[in-house]
């Protein structure tokens, strides 16, 4: 007979975690199948370590302004093994004793895989488990190549662990996490060529800042070829031939690293759907319900499993609301509007709500407001003056539906104006409300007018 446990979630990442903590603390029976450490990809593989990077990267680039305000010391020296050391002690630090967290609460950690047998039963290590509940949090893996020489490419994993710091990198992809990874490696004095196969780079963010973006990654040297089609990869790690086109003329660049960034995929294999009445759609991604419940009404799919937006606090709001569905014995629909997600490149980039196109592509009529840091005075005191706040507003009631920020800080930036769209709050609201002077949150207010 298998056991039988209340609540099973497969993942111990960002979403798993979080609904495994909301049921434990509700006093529920938790156990969590976890074959890696506790933490998942945000943690190890993830947000963590490449902002641990990209702080690095901005100390450097701060050592190479240092003679304008005043402060001569030299060209700064990267000591390679040293900034890796600083990302793992970052990545250490934060994360603390995460099995004790579990275990403190009660949940039971079990490390290893999970594997549907039935609809109800799982094989847990071994162990055959009938759960009432399934939280499946398995999150998302990067999507690799498929061109000829595709295994001499890295991935944003392994991208992050490099011995050697490149001399040259080439970049597959122009979503985020390329242009991240072209921001971090371009501070080290990397050569980078990201190559996209469209026609625009980071099509989900504001195009304005965008442009602020890409004018800045140039002035590191970074080099942007669009409407590129990769055709092959040749040679070895230290010495790759990058080959791909452009219409109809065939190229080719030389580049000690590449990297496939063309985007991430539920993290699914090895799970056994096909025998968990599970059902798919035609791109192989769980059909599910506005509150997460999959055709199998006793198994949910969290976080980057969920074949939705792939962002942490996503992550964390699904495993809280299908912990609300357990414990309420009602559908909750997990409540993602207004939250901020940023891109760390260079310069920061942050938004929240709708841009201008999709207010447009949903009929709704806006207005728009920005304001650049040229006249900021944090932004002229600390010459980061490249930056831009845009908010968008309903055009009859003012209320804020979307924001959008390209500058320093824009991480930080970016959450009074999630507050403004989550809570509805209108372009009056933020005009009444003043900053602190000087400080980079004067845009915000100054951006309302």
């Amino acid at each position: 007979m298998p056991e039988q446990i209340e609540i099973v979630v497969v993942g111990a990442g960002a979403a798993g975690s979080a609904a495994a903590r909301a049921l434990a603390h509700a006093g529920r029976h938790v156990l969590i199948a976890e074959p890696d450490r506790v933490g998942g990809t945000c943690l190890w593989r993830g947000c963590m370590p490449k902002k641990a990077l990209y702080h690095a990267g901005a100390v450097v680039r701060g050592l190479g302004r240092a003679a304008q305000f005043g402060v001569n010391g030299g060209a700064p020296a990267i000591d390679w093994p040293a900034v890796l050391a600083w990302k793992w002690h970052s990545q250490e630090t934060y994360a603390g004793d995460q099995d004790g967290i579990l275990s403190s609460l009660g949940i039971e950690l079990v490390k290893a895989r999970a594997r549907f047998l039935s609809p109800e039963t799982l094989d847990i290590g071994g162990r055959e488990i009938e759960a009432e509940h399934v939280i499946v949090a398995t999150g998302a893996v990067p999507i690799p190549l498929t061109v000829p020489g595709a295994e001499f490419a890295d991935t944003s994993e392994t991208a992050l662990r490099f011995q050697e710091l490149p001399k040259s990198l080439c970049i597959i992809g122009a979503g985020y996490v390329s242009l991240e990874f072209a921001g971090i490696y371009a501070s080290f004095g990397t050569s980078v060529t990201v190559l996209s196969r469209g026609a625009t780079i980071l099509a989900p963010f504001d195009r304005d800042c965008v442009a602020i973006a890409r004018t800045a990654l140039e002035g590191l040297g970074v080099r942007f070829v669009t409407g590129a089609t990769l055709t092959s990869l040749a040679g070895d790690r230290g010495d790759i031939t990058v080959s791909y086109s452009v219409g109809d003329e065939p190229l080719t660049l030389r580049a000690e690293r590449v990297l496939a960034a063309i985007g991430r995929r539920p993290a699914y294999d090895g799970l056994g759907l096909d025998v968990a009445g599970v059902d798919l759609d035609q791109r192989g991604r769980v059909v599910l319900d506005p509150a997460l419940h999959s055709s199998n009404q006793r198994v949910f799919f969290v976080g980057d499993a969920a074949s939705r937006e792939q962002h942490t606090p996503i992550a964390s709001i699904h495993g809280r609301s299908v912990a609300r569905t357990i414990l309420e014995g009602a559908a909750v629909v997990p409540d993602t509007g207004g939250t901020p997600f940023a891109c760390f490149t260079v310069p920061e980039l942050a938004q929240t709500g709708l841009t201008e196109e999709a207010a447009g592509s949903a009929g709704i009529a806006i207005e728009s407001h920005s304001t650049t840091f040229e006249y900021l005075g944090a932004a002229i005191i600390s010459d980061t003056r490249h930056g831009l706040v845009k908010i968008i507003a309903e055009k009859d009631t003012g209320i804020v539906i979307g924001g959008h920020i390209a500058g320093e800080r824009a991480s930080d930036l970016i959450y009074p104006l999630a507050l403004a769209v989550r809570s509805r709050s209108t372009l009056e609201q933020l005009r009444s409300s003043a900053a602190v002077h000087p400080a980079f949150s004067e845009s915000v207010n100054w951006a309302s007018f």
